[in-house]
């Protein structure tokens, strides 16, 4: 359970974001990537939430969340606190996490800050690009798109190029109040969050000896670098990757079955624990 049902602004770990609780259930919290805004998952949130009561968020500094005009530096392990916090100040019950390429970062730095806080943690697509063998052949396939979107639209034209190549067959179903506040908060996204997300490596020492459940997910259409960060991180968690239906940002495309995997780790952590 949760002490909000609808949207609200929370306030937790020094700054404001806003929330929205949807559905009745066992909770699962969702972790959005770039643009950090909620509304990205309003596709699979809708059908999450016939099961569940679905928890989702804009992260710091972005969407609907308060602002700082002048922040310029972050870490995945600030956003891994603001989940816990969140949760903390929102008094929800132990939940599945579900984070997409930077979004899962986040959800799997939090879990291994906060173990208790979670039953397991659905990792699709993440972004470790700190982890590659050269992780500069991934920077150059993404580098020449945002740069090519700020020669004709500034800051906010690299950050939707960004976001639309990262979509690629589904970027039609970005939603539009989506790639808005994305524009509004495009200097966030490239120059306050991208390097330090790029850069960041979870310790193999703590993920071999992580206690939440883990699922890491590939899409069936996405970058070699995609599978090779998913397939580091499931070698080093004991787990097996598993290939799923779409691409990169397959919640748009293929909620269907994102819910499915989701699902089953609900069913997967209520064996562990019975």
């Amino acid at each position: 359970m949760s002490t909000i049902d609808g949207a609200a602004l929370v306030e937790a770990n020094g700054t404001t974001f806003h929330v929205e609780v949807t559905g009745h259930g066992t909770p699962v919290l969702l972790v959005p990537g770039a643009g950090g805004d909620a509304r990205q998952y309003a596709e699979l949130a809708q059908v999450l939430a016939q099961n569940h009561a679905v928890i989702a968020y804009d992260r710091r500094n972005n969407g609907r969340s308060s602002q700082q005009p002048d922040w310029a530096e972050t870490s995945v392990d600030q956003h891994a606190g603001d989940v816990v916090a969140l949760l903390e100040q929102l008094r929800t019950e132990p939940c599945i996490v579900f984070g997409n390429s930077t979004g899962a970062l986040i959800a799997l730095a939090a879990a291994l800050k906060a173990p208790g806080r979670f039953t397991g943690a659905v990792l699709h697509e993440p972004a470790l690009l700190g982890v590659l063998a050269n992780p500069d052949d991934a920077m150059a396939t993404v580098q020449p798109v945002i740069a090519a979107g700020v020669e004709t639209g500034g800051l906010a034209g690299g950050a939707e190029a960004f976001v639309q190549f990262a979509a690629g067959d589904a970027a039609a179903l970005l939603p539009p109040d989506f790639l808005d506040g994305l524009r509004t908060n495009a200097r966030v996204l490239l120059e306050a969050e991208f390097g330090a997300f790029a850069s960041w490596r979870p310790e193999p020492v703590a993920l071999s000896g992580m206690s939440v459940p883990l699922a890491v997910l590939s899409a069936e259409q996405t970058a070699p670098f995609f599978v090779e960060a998913a397939e580091w991180l499931a070698s080093h968690t004991g787990v097996s990757r598993r290939t799923v239906a779409g691409g990169h940002m397959g919640f748009l495309d293929h909620a269907g079955e994102l819910a499915k995997e989701i699902d089953a780790m609900f069913r997967q952590s209520a064996n562990a624990g019975g």
